[in-house]
């Protein structure tokens, strides 16, 4: 015979308790960051995750440095902190320089590899529509390395056809190519090759490509000493998708937090 508002507070008082047993703990050697969309007044949420636990760390209303330092200054040794890995974002980049004194960034590899993606889409819908289930759409954004013969075949057969998509597309699979090399000394040869390739290209496309990855080339370069990726951060993304959805969405953020809190540790 319990109300429904005295069963609400217990359970979240529960909860805050809980997060603070697992939470008791200062930063850890290498974290990760990145965010996922929560509601339309309060667009993103950033998500720190523990790679050395294997946990979520803390969970932020909100991808600013201003946000980011409110929430997260109560955690001792920021000096803890060697590696964060991150997507390619300069709101991110900047506050880990200011946040974490000893860390060295690590561009995600999954995010670079997609920097073209919205490029190839556009290019690909001016020649095909919007028709999503056209074959050609995941060949193209598909690695070249794994395709069939006969289909590498056939996507070249189109691609002679279409001369500003074959240079989107050639670019693309040099950004897989530059994750096949071994080593750091054979990855910064590569991305220089590119970018003094790049350089000639007449493509608006690949002349912002080339800004970003000169922006980001000492972070994209850490990948090939560090071999730290956002693999494990996009796996907690999906354990906060599948908690909106059990939950039919948070109108409270704080409830929301608490819940991914428990959920992924």
């Amino acid at each position: 015979r319990c109300s429904y508002s005295f069963l609400y507070r217990v359970v979240y008082e529960q909860l805050e308790l809980q997060r603070r047993m697992n939470q008791n703990y200062p930063w850890p050697r290498r974290i990760g960051i990145d965010e996922h969309g929560f509601k339309k007044s309060e667009r993103f949420v950033t998500m720190v995750v523990d790679h050395d636990r294997k946990r979520l760390r803390e969970v932020v209303a909100g991808k600013t440095g201003a946000n980011l330092v409110e929430a997260l200054s109560s955690i001792p040794g920021r000096g803890n902190v060697e590696l964060v890995s991150l997507d390619m974002s300069d709101s991110y980049k900047s506050f880990v320089k200011g946040f974490f004194p000893n860390a060295k960034m690590v561009a995600d590899k999954f995010h670079v590899l997609r920097l073209l993606n919205g490029a190839i889409n556009r290019a690909r819908k001016e020649i095909t529509g919007d028709v999503r289930s056209n074959p050609v759409r995941k060949l193209l954004l598909r690695n070249r390395h794994d395709l069939e013969y006969f289909e590498r075949r056939a996507l070249d057969r189109w691609l002679d056809q279409h001369g500003v998509m074959k240079e989107i597309y050639m670019w693309k699979e040099q950004l897989y190519s530059l994750y096949r090399c071994i080593g750091l000394r054979w990855a910064t040869r590569k991305l220089q090759r590119m970018l003094d390739l790049m350089a000639l290209s007449q493509l608006p496309e690949i002349r912002r490509l080339r800004k970003t990855l000169m922006r980001w080339r000492a972070e994209i370069l850490n990948y090939f000493v560090y071999g730290l990726t956002n693999a494990r951060v996009e796996g907690f993304n999906n354990v906060a998708k599948t908690v909106k959805k059990r939950s039919y969405g948070f109108r409270n953020f704080k409830n929301y937090r608490l819940r991914l809190l428990n959920a992924c540790n």
